[in-house]
């Protein structure tokens, strides 16, 4: 029986009158395009070439099966790729923080759906921690520290949190410089921002607690409070860095937060790390996020 690649070197061999040609062409040797004809004609019980020691020539048999499978091949190839353009198809449901979504990948999602035209996307904007299995979620980018889980998870990139403020409140305020200072300045945070924990100079972990007048439940909403100067906040860089390049935050530097680091991860389930639709956004959040 012949396949595939029998009938490939048959066509090359067709177009190129040569058994040397077509080898090259394909990538092979001579002997192993030989080889394919010779086992092409044998399962066919047809002659489909004339051979001479220069080169080789269609048979009135061959020319007829050129005709007919050339144009097979060629239904073939965009079969493969038709399949492939369709495979990331369905509905996918993305629990994401709201700062990543509108600053990160809303600039370019047109761009992702024009590629995938058979996907739809329903996002879910929130910073609490959300069970993707008990949520019916497919994905989730997440920010800081896992915690170990069934789920599949690979770091995005690297990204620091840090406290800032406006540079109103500072003038008001003064710059804090001690932890004394950071317990009696008034805060703005999320409901599970309760303490904040820093390295004191001898290296030694501090957990403070702090002024929280005012509560927010979006970290947009909490970047917009913090550049009102109504409070420092607790953000990740990567969520203000607008606001660090244009000065309307500025960093607060005291000792160091601990932990400082708050990677961002894409996180699926172990059924999930197989599906097309979520293979094609991850590559897409990788894309946007990786270089930062």
């Amino acid at each position: 029986m012949y396949n595939l690649q029998d009938l490939e070197s048959f066509v090359a061999v067709a177009h190129t009158g040569s058994l040397t040609s077509a080898a090259n062409q394909l990538g092979i040797s001579t002997a192993t395009t030989s080889h394919r004809i010779s086992k092409l004609e044998g399962a066919l019980s047809l002659v489909l070439f004339h051979r001479n020691s220069r080169n080789v020539s269609l048979t009135a048999e061959g020319e007829v099966f050129l005709e007919r499978i050339e144009q097979i091949l060629i239904d073939l190839k965009q079969a493969e790729i038709d399949a492939g353009s369709c495979s990331v198809r369905g509905h996918l449901r993305v629990t994401v923080s709201p700062w990543v979504l509108n600053r990160y990948l809303m600039p370019r999602l047109s761009e992702f759906l024009g590629a995938h035209s058979g996907l739809t996307l329903e996002f879910q904007p929130i910073d609490r921690y959300v069970p993707l299995v008990e949520e019916r979620q497919d994905c989730a980018i997440r920010i800081g520290q896992l915690s170990d889980s069934a789920l599949v998870a690979r770091k995005i990139c690297n990204n620091e949190r840090v406290i800032c403020a406006s540079p109103n409140l500072l003038n008001k305020i003064g710059q804090p410089k001690t932890i004394p200072d950071l317990l009696s300045a008034p805060w703005v945070s999320l409901p599970w921002q309760i303490k904040v924990e820093l390295l004191n100079p001898k290296k030694e972990s501090q957990m403070i607690a702090i002024q929280r007048p005012i509560l927010f439940r979006q970290s947009d909403s909490l970047t917009e409070a913090a550049k009102q100067g109504l409070g420092l906040a607790l953000k990740s860089k990567l969520a203000i860095q607008q606001e660090l390049d244009d000065g309307s935050l500025v960093e607060v530097k005291l000792n160091q937060l601990a932990p400082s680091q708050a990677p961002i991860w894409f996180v699926t389930t172990s059924e999930g790390k197989n599906s097309p639709k979520v293979k094609a956004f991850r590559d897409f959040v990788f894309s946007v996020l990786e270089k930062n």
